[in-house]
């Protein structure tokens, strides 16, 4: 079966995040723009029409690459009807790349042609082809027991062998299965050594797994400065519930750094405003107390009345204790 990977330097974006990357790599910017197949006699680059003339034999491979080309606009007109109908072809004829795209599409909410025992099935599948998105969506669906049974020691040899091949994400997963003890034997600070390695690659939810390690010394020392920093890094990259945190940290003060309640509610707000109910809560008590800010009972009101309908039962009891209901609705 042929393996291929595009070989132009397109600027979509937005499709190369969908890509396994083990299996494809954008080439530099070149005039000879096609798609590069890896076969067993070495690499071959062929033009749109030719990928198209393999889709017509039905060659998996070129049914792949043309959902590719019509998905994310290589080379032709993004048309995601005709995308998934490639994908769909790709997959029907077992490329376990195309399976991967697939449930990966499904997760992410832009395909509803499968289910969810159909998605864990195929990635399964995929993850015994080697494909590391394939084992990392194999091993959320051991770990959450999602259309299959749940099975901590399968997960972790999903997530390990998809670490192995350079998935934070993988990674991460793993280290909060040490850190628990689900699946293998309780080992706090390899969890730490896990999410510290994931962290420093990027992971967005690793940073924050690393900062709670610093913040209660987890695997390590307690270290509130090193908490704060990639707290800072993990909500500099929009992560709300780092955000929240840092409210917390700046509300108590840490290190050298004595307690701010103006920085304090600063990101309680940010994080509010990211939907984060728990700091809406918070921002309708910083009004309420007029800390860090003007007290305002209306806005006050306004911001425990969104986390009461989000459910927050702490903003429920503050507005029956202001009597919010003698108060008109905002």
């Amino acid at each position: 079966m042929r393996k291929w990977r595009r070989s132009s330097g397109s600027s979509r974006s937005e499709g190369q995040k969908h890509i396994p990357r083990r299996r494809w790599e954008l080439m530099a910017e070149e005039e000879g723009k096609g798609f590069v197949f890896h076969t067993p006699d070495g690499d071959q680059e062929l033009t749109f029409e030719e990928v198209q003339t393999l889709a017509a034999d039905g060659d998996p491979g070129g049914l792949y690459a043309m959902a590719m080309a019509y998905l994310f606009g290589w080379d032709v007109e993004e048309d995601s009807d005709k995308g998934y109908y490639y994908l769909e072809k790709a997959v029907a004829a077992g490329q376990t790349e195309a399976m991967t795209l697939m449930v990966r599409l499904f997760m992410q909410g832009e395909y509803d042609g499968i289910d969810s025992v159909k998605a864990a099935q195929m990635s399964i599948e995929a993850a015994r082809d080697g494909i590391p998105d394939a084992q990392l969506y194999a091993g959320l669906a051991y770990m959450d027991g999602v259309s299959v049974d749940k099975d901590y020691e399968k997960a972790a040899k999903y997530f390990r062998l998809a670490a192995n091949q350079g998935s934070s994400d993988a990674r991460t997963n793993l280290a909060y299965l040490y850190q628990e003890g689900l699946g293998v034997e309780k080992n706090e600070p390899k969890a730490f050594s896990l999410y510290r390695i994931a962290a420093r690659a990027g992971n967005l939810n690793a940073m924050f797994q690393l900062a709670v390690c610093y913040e209660f010394g987890t695997g390590t020392s307690v270290d509130l400065d090193k908490a704060v920093e990639w707290y800072r890094k993990g909500a500099k990259e929009g992560d709300a519930f780092a955000m929240e945190r840092l409210g917390y940290l700046y509300s108590e003060g840490f290190g050298d750094v004595k307690p701010d309640a103006g920085m304090a509610f600063e990101w309680f707000l940010r994080a509010a405003m990211e939907g984060v109910t728990s700091s809406m809560t918070m921002v309708g008590h910083c009004y309420l107390k007029g800390i860090g800010v003007e007290a305002s009972e209306e806005e006050a009101v306004k911001w425990l009345r969104m986390a009461s309908d989000n459910g927050d039962d702490e903003a429920k009891d503050m507005l029956s204790a202001i009597g919010t209901k003698r108060l008109p609705k905002i």
